[in-house]
């Protein structure tokens, strides 16, 4: 008999579908747990999550009193959110927020930026996470970013929560910096708030400030003008490692000692931060031919005879613009796009290799071991 699964996940936004189906999946795969339906819907709201019968939860619980709501039904749950610091006695399933700060770091870096800026609502341990994370990568390139503060007017909690931004704190804030200037944000709600705030005062986007988000909300980046470029969380992976947690806890298995972080998702690339912010007009022909054919086996020779200078001048100039060569800059462009596909697809060892523009396996298994000091196996499994 399968084991009954509750989900408090409202389906409200692509992230949570995509979570949804990530445990749907796992449902369909293993036959071992059965989702509890609603109206056919696959979500049962607080307060009817008493009465569901259920030998496991899976919840998106934001605050300390539901995950106290949760810990007060004694059975085993994962949640979702690290928007509270992890607990023990926790089960908990998230996207590697630290991760996701360093690629938006590198998506900024890599547009010739060299101010740059994090918004974000830091109360929510999450986005103090990818700060973090986004700081660090641009210590390693010396550089620093300015703290923007997102606060609310108003919080309407609920099994929907809607949030009304600060926009006059905001604004003042966003005001201040310095131009061109990249700002990266926790979430695309965030993202759309900036990109409001910055045409508000008539600021160019993305010529004046570069913008970057997460979750890869479609709803909001194709509708925001101009549209938002965005990390798109891994989150089927997600709900099914979700999943199979809370199968493994209603079978006695002890609760992980820490969150089970999972790698993010590519980075979409949309107006809102299309844009290279270099003086050098061959530098940035250069990057964006690396950008167009980083899954083709291309050389720097290759980029070379795209310029119209020589190899020594495009070399000398591109590491005086971006701080590394080009040879980095085409194995950052490729482990990149391998460590997405690793994590969001099944293709095989050598697919991946290929698709990231590698001539041969074991070369890409060497590179990549040197890039994140682990095999391409060893990250797929982790």
């Amino acid at each position: 008999m399968p084991h009954q699964i509750a989900l408090v996940v409202v389906p409200s936004s692509d992230n949570q579908i995509r979570m949804l189906r990530g445990i749907l999946q796992y449902a369909a795969e293993t036959s071992r747990i059965r989702i509890i339906k609603n109206a056919a819907i696959p979500y049962i709201p607080w307060k009817h999550l008493k009465d569901a019968q259920a030998d496991g939860v899976i919840a998106y619980a934001e605050s300390s009193e539901q995950i106290d709501f949760l810990r007060s039904l004694e059975i085993p749950f994962v949640n979702l959110t690290l928007h509270q610091p992890p607990a023990e006695g926790l089960a908990i399933v998230h996207s590697d927020n630290f991760e996701i700060g360093r690629r938006l770091a590198d998506h900024l870096i890599s547009l010739g930026l060299r101010n740059f800026a994090f918004a974000g609502h830091f109360d929510w341990y999450h986005n103090r996470l990818r700060q973090e994370g986004f700081v660090e990568r641009l210590r390693e390139s010396g550089f620093d970013a300015t703290s923007i503060e997102v606060s609310f007017e108003s919080d309407t909690q609920g099994d929907v929560v809607f949030r009304r931004v600060d926009q006059e704190k905001l604004r003042s804030q966003l005001a201040a910096l310095p131009q061109p200037c990249g700002v990266a944000t926790c979430h695309d709600e965030f993202a759309y708030e900036v990109v409001e705030c910055v045409k508000q005062q008539g600021i160019s986007i993305p010529f004046g400030i570069s913008v970057v988000g997460v979750n890869n909300y479609g709803l909001i980046c194709d509708t925001t003008s101009p549209p938002l470029s965005s990390i798109a969380q891994n989150s089927e992976r997600i709900g099914y490692l979700a999943a199979q947690l809370v199968d493994q806890l209603i079978q006695g298995e002890p609760i992980p000692p820490d969150p089970i972080l999972v790698s993010p998702g590519p980075l979409i690339a949309r107006r809102s931060s299309e844009f290279l912010a270099l003086d050098d007009a061959e530098v940035a022909s250069a990057i964006e031919f690396i950008r167009a054919r980083y899954g083709q086996p291309i050389t720097v020779a290759d980029i070379v005879e795209n310029s119209e200078v020589s190899r020594k001048t495009l070399e000398n100039r591109f590491k005086a613009v971006v701080g590394h060569s080009i040879a980095h800059e085409i194995r950052l462009s490729r482990m990149r796009h391998a460590q997405h596909l690793l994590s969001s697809t099944s293709l095989s060892i050598v697919d991946v290799a290929i698709r990231s523009g590698f001539n041969s396996t074991s070369g890409f298994i060497r590179a990549f071991r040197e890039y994140t000091g682990t095999t391409p196996a060893d990250y797929r499994n982790a």
